[in-house]
C-alpha cells in the first residue's frame, strides 16, 4: 500500500523531493518535500500516537528501507550515529523535549525568524569553507495514525516495553474492507485541525494528529500523506497533513508552524599563523556558525612546546586575532587551538595549529678536538653546536702562527665538521678558535686551542763503509751522522746485517757510536748492511745498503760420484752424477776435476775438468767395473779428492755387420746376403734387412736368416740400396754401410696416355709424354692407324737435355693424308735397343673443311673511312648481310707493319673509321666456321679520297651601283699545310637562267658583278675549291659544299638593301643533313600522335 502527501503550496510541486519508505512486506510509503535542496534526513521514523507503534526507515543508496531489528535496538542506533562537525545537530544535547508551537505568539516568532535569518547567513557563508548545511544525519519523526493496518510494526511503548499487536489489525483490515465499496465524498476527508508538533531536540521533531482521527470517526481507515515546508525563515518549518482513502484526497488541514531551538556554535576551524617574529606569534582564525545564538567570545589555548603537556588559556575575547608575546628559546614547537562560545554554551576545540618559534644564531660552539697530528699538517674535529632553529651554513676555523706576526687567520670554511691543516713547519705549535653560521648570522668564537706538529724523523744517514782491511771470518765498518735530525736530536742508530746468505736483516747494533766490528763470520760470504738513525719522531729511512765480502778458502771434499739414474744403463757409456761439497770455501764452486783409475797401475789420472757436477764418459767396455773420485775447485784452489766409487757397464748390443752383398739374377730378381757380426757378450737372435724407396728405407725382411731374394717391386735399369743390423738380448746393432746395386735395363713401358691436341679434316696431331725406357733410351715409335697405314719415327735425342728426365719429354706427332668426317683409331708404342714395349691405342675423328678465303672488294670511300664488303662461295647467306655458321676476320696492317683484328663476325661488310686522308690502307680477310680457321686472302690497298673544304660563311650582296653588286664572303684557312683555297661564285637571274652559272674562280673573298639586268631579281651562291699539290702531278681541285642562297633585287639596290621583297618568298636551299633532319623530325610526330590517337580508336571499338 502506497501513502502519497500532496505539495504544499501547489508552485512548489514540481521543484520539491520525494522518498519511498519501502517496507518488509512489500508495502511503499511516499513522502514529498516541498523544498527542492531540502538534504534528505538519514533516519525516518513513523510513530503511531494513539498504540505508540513506531517503524524506524533508514537511507540505503538513496533508498529507505525498514531496519529488521526491534525498535529498542533501532534507537540505540539513532543515539550512536556520528554527526558532521559543522551541523547543529548533537543527539546528547536537548532542549524543549515538550515544546509544543503556539501558533498566537508573535513576539516569539520575530524574535525566532531573526535567529534564523543569521544562522541562514552564516551557513551559507560556510559553504565556500567545505562546510555541511547542518543537516547530515537529520533524523525525521513522523506521527501516523493508524500505522499498524499499512505496515507490519513491532509495538514499543514509550518506556521501551514491546507490546503485542493482536486482533486490533485484523479488526482494522475488516473495517476498511467494509467500507472500500461505497463512494467517500472530498467533505468526509476534511481535516480541521492542524497536526500537533513537538520538539524532541534542536534536530528532532515529532508531528502527531492522532486526535483528529480519534475524534473524526470518517478519517478511520485513511492514509495521510504529510508535507514539510522550510523556505521560510531559517530554523523555521511549516507541516500539513491530507488525507487519503481510496484513490480521493480530502483537503489539507491548516498549517502547523515549528520553531527549532538555538545550540552552541560549530566547532571552529583550526587557527592560522599571521605573522612570526623572536619574541611573539600573531594568530587569527574564522568565525565558525553560531547555529542561532550569537557568539559572544572565542577561548584561545597554547601548549608551550611541552610534547603532550597540558593547553593554557591566553586569549578570551571577541575578536578574531591574537598577538602573544613569549620568552621561549629560538625554534620551539608550540600548539593552539580555539573555541566559540554562544549563549547556549561553548563549542568543540579545534583541531589543533602547530608551529615553531622564529630561529636565532647558533649557540657558541665547543673548541676543536686534535684528530691527528703529522710533521706538516694537523687534523682536528668539533662538535655541532645547536642550531637554534636555523640549519647551519658554514663553519669558520682560523689559525694563529706566531712565527709570522700577523695574527689569526682563515684557514677552513665549509660544512663539514672536520678540517685538515697542511703545509705547516715541524715541531711546532698553533692556535685555532671556530665558529659557526646560519640564516641568523655568526655564532660567538669558541675558545682557543693549542696544536702542535710533530718532529720529523731524520734524514737518510750515509751507507756504512769498510774500516781497515777484510778478514776471512770479520770486517770493520764505520758511518757518519745523518745531515738532517729532523728537528730534534738523534736518540739513536741503528745497524742491521743479514747471514750472509741472502737472508732477512737483523740488528746487530744499537747506540750513538759510530763503529761495529764484526766477528765470527763465514769466510767468503758477502753481508749486506744498512743502517737508520732515530728520534722522537721516528726512524729514518735506511740507508743504501752496503755489501762486504769475507775473503775464501779452498772447498771441502767433494762427494763420491755415483751412476746417474736419470739416464739409461748403457754398455759403452757410463753417465755419473755426484753433489757440490758440503762447504764450498766461501767462494762458488768454478768448477771439479773427475779422475779415473788405471786398471794396470791402479794409478788415478784425470780424465775430465768440468764446470757441472754431470759427467759422461764414453769408449768402455760392456761388463767392466771401472772406478772414479772427483776434486771441487773455486777461485782459492782445489780441494781435497771425494772417495772413490766403482761402477760398472751394462752389456752391450752386437757389433755393426759388413755392408750387405748383393747380385741381380735378372733384370726384376736380387738376392741379397751378409756376415754374422760380433756378439759382444750377447748372442744374436735375428736381422733387420731395408731397402731405400722413394728416399726413405723401408722394412724389407726381418728374422734369424743371412740371405734374402726379392723379386716383387724390382725395375729393370734401377738403382736399390740396402743395409743390415743385427738383435740381441742386450739391444740391437748400428745400421751396416749401404749397400748399391743396379739391374740390368728392359724393353720401354706402355705409354699412359695419349691425347689428340689438334685434328683437322685431313690431318690429326697426337701427344703424348715419353714413357719409361726402363734403362735404355727410346729411339724410335710405331704408329699404327688401323685400316690404314704404320707408321714408324725416330726419335731426336739431342733434343732432351742431360738434366732432363726423358719421361717429362712431351713428344708429338702429325698424321696427315686422312679422310674427312672418319673416325680412326690409332695405336703407338715405344722401342729402345732391347726392344719394343707394348701399344696402347686412342681414337680420332677428322672434321670438315674451313672454308676458303673471301674476295675483298671497296664499296665507298671518304676522306676519313673505307667501307669495305666480300662475299664466301659457299657459304650460306642470311638476313641483312649475314652468313650464317661462318666467322670472318678482317685485319688492317698498321704502322708497325703488323696485321691486327679490325673485324670479327658474321656480317659480310664492315665500315673502316678514322682514317687520314689521301692514304693507302692494306686489308685482308679470313673466313672460319666448325672445322676451323680458312686460310687468308691476298692482301689488297685501298686508297681514303681527298677532304672537301668546309662550307663558305658569310655569303653577302650589296648594290654598288644600278648596274653593278659587290658579293663578298669570310675567307677560310686552308685544311692542310701546303694546299691553296680557292672560290667558286655562281650566280642566277630569277626568271631568265634555268641554273647557276659561274661568274668567278679565284682566290678573293669579294667580287664586283655588273652586268646587273634592270628590273631583276639575281641569286648568288659560293663554294670552296681546294688545290692539293702533289710531287709528280698538278694541282687537283677538290670542290666543297655551296653556301646559303643571297638574294638581291632592282628595289632592293635602290634602297641599298640584302633583304628579299616581301611579296616574294625567299627560298633557301637545304643541305642532305638538314632534309635528314626534317624526314625524322615529320616522322617522330607521326609517332607520336598515332600513339596517342590508338587509345581512342580502341575505346570507340569497344
Amino acid at each position: 500500500m502506497s501513502t502519497g502527501l500532496n505539495d504544499m503550496p501547489s508552485q512548489e510541486v514540481a521543484m520539491g523531493s520525494k522518498i519511498e519508505l519501502r517496507t518488509s512486506s512489500g508495502a511503499v510509503i511516499c513522502l514529498n518535500f516541498s523544498e527542492k535542496d531540502q538534504v534528505l534526513p538519514k533516519i525516518v521514523r513513523l510513530v503511531d500516537p494513539d498504540s505508540d507503534h513506531s517503524v524506524v526507515f533508514r537511507s540505503e543508496s538513496g533508498v529507505y528501507h525498514e531496519l529488521d531489528s526491534d525498535c529498542t535496538q533501532s534507537l540505540h542506533e539513532f543515539q550512536r550515529l556520528d554527526h558532521c562537525p559543522h551541523c547543529n545537530c548533537d543527539d546528547s544535547v536537548s532542549h524543549g523535549s515538550n515544546g509544543n508551537v503556539r501558533q498566537g505568539n508573535e513576539r516569539l516568532e520575530k524574535q525566532r525568524e531573526k535567529l534564523q535569518r543569521k544562522l541562514r547567513e552564516r551557513k551559507e557563508s560556510s559553504k565556500d569553507d567545505g562546510t555541511c548545511d547542518g543537516h547530515c544525519h537529520q533524523v525525521i519523526q513522523l506521527p501516523i495514525q493508524g500505522l499498524r493496518q499499512y505496515v507490519h510494526v513491532n509495538t514499543v511503548k514509550m518506556n521501551g516495553e514491546k507490546c503485542k499487536s493482536g486482533s486490533s489489525d485484523e479488526e482494522s483490515s475488516q473495517g476498511t474492507k467494509s467500507t472500500k465499496g461505497e463512494k467517500i465524498l472530498p467533505e468526509e476527508l476534511k481535516i480541521h485541525k492542524a497536526p500537533e508538533i513537538q520538539v524532541l531536540n534542536y534536530t528532532t521533531v515529532k508531528v502527531s494528529w492522532t486526535g483528529q482521527v480519534s475524534n473524526n470517526s470518517h478519517l478511520t481507515g485513511c492514509s495521510f500523506d504529510l508535507q514539510m515546508f522550510t523556505k521560510t525563515k531559517p530554523y523555521h518549518s511549516i507541516y500539513r497533513i491530507q488525507a487519503v482513502k481510496d484513490d480521493d484526497r480530502g483537503e489539507f488541514s491548516p498549517e502547523g508552524i515549528c520553531h527549532m531551538p538555538s545550540t552552541i556554535p560549530s566547532t571552529p576551524m583550526p587557527p592560522s599563523l599571521a605573522s612570526k617574529a623572536k619574541t611573539s606569534l600573531t594568530l587569527k582564525w574564522a568565525a565558525p556558525s553560531d547555529n542561532g545564538s550569537a557568539i559572544t567570545n572565542y577561548r584561545l589555548e597554547w601548549n608551550k612546546g611541552e610534547k603532550g603537556g597540558p593547553f593554557t588559556e591566553v586569549y578570551c575575547g571577541q575578536q578574531r586575532q591574537f598577538r602573544l608575546t613569549h620568552k621561549l628559546p629560538p625554534a620551539t614547537p608550540c600548539s593552539f587551538r580555539v573555541q566559540a562560545v554562544n549563549g547556549i554554551g561553548a563549542s568543540k576545540f579545534s583541531k589543533e595549529l602547530r608551529c615553531v618559534t622564529a630561529p636565532s644564531v647558533p649557540s657558541t660552539p665547543t673548541p676543536p678536538q686534535m684528530v691527528r697530528a703529522s710533521v706538516n699538517s694537523i687534523q682536528f674535529s668539533w662538535s655541532k653546536p645547536e642550531s637554534k632553529g636555523a640549519e647551519i651554513t658554514e663553519y669558520l676555523v682560523e689559525m694563529d702562527d706566531n712565527t709570522t706576526g700577523y695574527g689569526f687567520r682563515v684557514v677552513y670554511r665549509g660544512l663539514e665538521n672536520t678540517c685538515v691543516v697542511d703545509k705547516l713547519q715541524r715541531n711546532t705549535c698553533y692556535k685555532f678558535r671556530l665558529l659557526a653560521v646560519n640564516s641568523q648570522g655568526k655564532s660567538k668564537w669558541s675558545d682557543v686551542v693549542l696544536f702542535c706538529t710533530h718532529p720529523e724523523r731524520p734524514g737518510q744517514p750515509f751507507s756504512p763503509r769498510l774500516e781497515g782491511k777484510v778478514r776471512t771470518a770479520g770486517f770493520t765498518v764505520t758511518w757518519a751522522l745523518p745531515s738532517d735530525n729532523g728537528g730534534s736530536e738523534v736518540t739513536a742508530l741503528l745497524l742491521e746485517a743479514d747471514d750472509g746468505k741472502g737472508g732477512d736483516f737483523r740488528e746487530v747494533y744499537r747506540g750513538l757510536e759510530c763503529e761495529y766490528i764484526f766477528n765470527d763470520l763465514s769466510p767468503g760470504h758477502q753481508y749486506r748492511l744498512r743502517l737508520a738513525a732515530m728520534n722522537v719522531g721516528g726512524i729514518s729511512d735506511w740507508s743504501r745498503m752496503a755489501k762486504i765480502r769475507t775473503l775464501p778458502v779452498v772447498p771441502g771434499p767433494a762427494n763420491p760420484p755415483l751412476l746417474s739414474k736419470q739416464h739409461r744403463h748403457q754398455p759403452n757409456v757410463l753417465d755419473l752424477l755426484w753433489d757440490p761439497p758440503n762447504y764450498n770455501g766461501g767462494a762458488p764452486i768454478l768448477g771439479y776435476t773427475l779422475e779415473m783409475e788405471n786398471t794396470t797401475t791402479k794409478e788415478f789420472r784425470e780424465i775430465h775438468h768440468l764446470v757441472d757436477n754431470i759427467c759422461t764418459v764414453a769408449g768402455l767396455l760392456p761388463g767392466k767395473t771401472y772406478a772414479f773420485r772427483v776434486k771441487a775447485r773455486n777461485e782459492v784452489g782445489v780441494g781435497k779428492p771425494s772417495a772413490v766409487s766403482r761402477v760398472t757397464t751394462a752389456p752391450g748390443p752386437p757389433c755393426t755387420p759388413n755392408a750387405p752383398d748383393m747380385m741381380c739374377r735378372s733384370a726384376a730378381a736380387i738376392l741379397v746376403s751378409w756376415e754374422h757380426p760380433e756378439e759382444n757378450g750377447s748372442p744374436v737372435i735375428g736381422y733387420t734387412l731395408e731397402w731405400m724407396i722413394e728416399g726413405k728405407f723401408v722394412e724389407l725382411y726381418s728374422g734369424p736368416d743371412k740371405t734374402c731374394e726379392i723379386r716383387k717391386g724390382v725395375s729393370p735399369a734401377s738403382f736399390y740400396y740396402f743395409r743390415v743390423k743385427a738383435l740381441s738380448a742386450a739391444g740391437q746393432s748400428l745400421w751396416s754401410p749401404v749397400s748399391t746395386c743396379q739391374t740390368p735395363p728392359a724393353s720401354p713401358c706402355a705409354i699412359s696416355s695419349i691425347k689428340v691436341v689438334d685434328q683437322s679434316s685431313s690431318h690429326v696431331r697426337l701427344r703424348w709424354k715419353h714413357p719409361g725406357n726402363n734403362g735404355a733410351p727410346i729411339t724410335s715409335y710405331n704408329v699404327e692407324v688401323t685400316g690404314y697405314k704404320n707408321i714408324s719415327f725416330d726419335v731426336d735425342t739431342a733434343e732432351i737435355s742431360e738434366t732432363e728426365e726423358e719421361a717429362l719429354v712431351v713428344q708429338e706427332y702429325n698424321i696427315t693424308d686422312l679422310q674427312p668426317n672418319t673416325s680412326y683409331r690409332i695405336r703407338v708404342q715405344a722401342v729402345n735397343r732391347i726392344g719394343c714395349g707394348p701399344f696402347n691405342s686412342v681414337f680420332a675423328i677428322t672434321g670438315d673443311v674451313p672454308p676458303p678465303a673471301p674476295h675483298l672488294e671497296l664499296v665507298s670511300s671518304s676522306y676519313q673511312s673505307l667501307k669495305l664488303k666480300w662475299t664466301s662461295s659457299n657459304a650460306s647467306g642470311g638476313k641483312n648481310g649475314i652468313v650464317v655458321g661462318v666467322t670472318f676476320t678482317l685485319q688492317m696492317l698498321d704502322k708497325n707493319g703488323i696485321f691486327t683484328t679490325i673485324f670479327s663476325g658474321s656480317s659480310t661488310s664492315h665500315k673502316v673509321n678514322k682514317l687520314q686522308e689521301r692514304t693507302e690502307y692494306q686489308f685482308r680477310i679470313q673466313a672460319s666456321n666448325d672445322a676451323g680457321a680458312g686460310p687468308f686472302s691476298d692482301v689488297v690497298s685501298f686508297m681514303t679520297t681527298s677532304q672537301p673544304p668546309n662550307v663558305v660563311k658569310g655569303l653577302s650582296a650589296e648594290s654598288s651601283s644600278t648596274s653593278s653588286v659587290t658579293v663578298t664572303w669570310d675567307p677560310m684557312q686552308s685544311l692542310r699545310n701546303g694546299d691553296t683555297v680557292e672560290y667558286l661564285l655562281q650566280a642566277q637571274c630569277v626568271g631568265k637562267d634555268l641554273d647557276f652559272r659561274q661568274v668567278y674562280q679565284g682566290p678573293n673573298t669579294k667580287f664586283e658583278y655588273d652586268s646587273l639586268p634592270a628590273s631583276t631579281e639575281m641569286r648568288f651562291r659560293v663554294c670552296a675549291l681546294r688545290l692539293t699539290t702533289a710531287t709528280d702531278e698538278a694541282p687537283v681541285p677538290i670542290k666543297g659544299s655551296f653556301s646559303p642562297i643571297a638574294s638581291i633585287s632592282e628595289t632592293v639596290a635602290d634602297s641599298k638593301s640584302l633583304e628579299p621583297k616581301d611579296k616574294e618568298p625567299f627560298k633557301i636551299t637545304l643541305t642532305d643533313k638538314q632534309w635528314a633532319l626534317v624526314f625524322f623530325s615529320a616522322f617522330a610526330l607521326l609517332v607520336f600522335m598515332v600513339v596517342l590517337l590508338l587509345p581512342c580508336l580502341f575505346s570507340v571499338t569497344d
